[in-house]
């Protein structure tokens, strides 16, 4: 069993300045915690095309994210929850959800759960929907059937 250091969440700082931000730490947060592997500049691209982007750090150093898009009226997705393994069981993702939250003054937010997670989020009133549907294509589709995120309609 691998020891972590255990920090409060006093110890983190929310930011939500892109320009502070080194992706290819990112990626790498990303990748560690299985999000996806990704190259740094589409992850930057990504988060430069959201409607609201937040970034957890310890010191200077960047240990989660969260980005959401939105219509700017009634809806918002929130994608890419991630906090760095050696950081997680700390309240860094509570603190990271509860900043991109406030951003998100809408009725209807939308998210995509890694499978297990779906516990974390419904502490932020989450609930499971039985209407959506996902149109993937490529390896992206390949991979969502295979990890079981996709299935096909009963026709």
């Amino acid at each position: 069993m691998q020891d972590h250091e255990q920090h409060s969440q006093s110890d983190y700082i929310l930011s939500d300045d892109l320009s502070a931000i080194d992706w290819w730490r990112l990626a790498n947060i990303m990748a560690d915690a299985h999000l996806f592997d990704s190259k740094p500049f589409d992850i930057a691209r990504a988060f430069h095309g959201s409607y609201a982007a937040v970034f957890a750090f310890k010191g200077d150093l960047l240990v989660g994210a969260a980005r959401a898009t939105s219509d700017g009226v009634f809806y918002a997705s929130v994608f890419d929850v991630v906090v760095a393994p050696d950081h997680q069981r700390n309240g860094v993702g509570r603190l990271i959800m509860e900043g991109l939250l406030v951003k998100l003054p809408f009725d209807r937010i939308f998210l995509t759960s890694v499978f297990g997670k779906e516990p974390f989020y419904s502490k932020f009133g989450f609930l499971e929907q039985t209407n959506a549907m996902g149109c993937y294509s490529g390896d992206a589709l390949k991979s969502a059937i295979q990890r079981g995120v996709l299935q096909h309609a009963n026709d």
